[in-house]
């Protein structure tokens, strides 16, 4: 009997809940794919989710934040106050996150003669490349589509 008077309550508590975010490869149609960015994309988007997102996402205040931490929280509180929801984190974090991507995209591509031949293969320059890995590596989760 007690046990269903639990199920109420830990259904309660998971609606509230952060959902936890998983970084994994992203897949590609077989040219478009580039081991190395994809590499730093996954790696930076890991520390950055740890570090800086799921901080401001539970406003968590931490007594020494991070750079990243500050700018996130900056954002949204200029665009939202403190009313914002993880949808708004989402679009501050893509904003965030892409532009330091696309300078390590950038520097990348001048250090690493193959990236750069791959990089003016596929792409006419950087904002089409940002733009893809962002639409590959996004922290906007989609709504279900069954609410037609």
């Amino acid at each position: 009997m007690r046990f269903l008077l639990f199920i109420p309550i830990v259904f309660l508590l998971s609606c509230g809940s952060v959902e936890k975010r998983e970084v994994v490869q992203a897949e590609h149609e077989k040219n478009m794919r580039i081991p190395a960015i994809d590499d730093i994309i996954v790696k930076d988007k890991k520390e950055f989710l740890e570090r800086c997102y799921t901080p401001v996402l539970k406003k968590i205040a931490s007594e020494s934040p991070r750079p990243c931490e500050t700018k996130l929280q900056q954002l949204l509180e200029r665009r939202y106050y403190t009313n914002y929801t993880q949808e708004h984190v989402d679009m501050a974090a893509d904003e965030i996150f892409f532009s330091d991507i696309k300078d390590k995209i950038a520097k990348l591509s001048r250090t690493d003669s193959k990236v750069n031949r791959a990089l003016r293969k596929r792409f006419r320059n950087m904002d089409e490349v940002v733009d893809y890995y962002k639409s590959k590596y996004t922290f906007r989760v989609e709504k279900e589509k069954s609410e037609n």
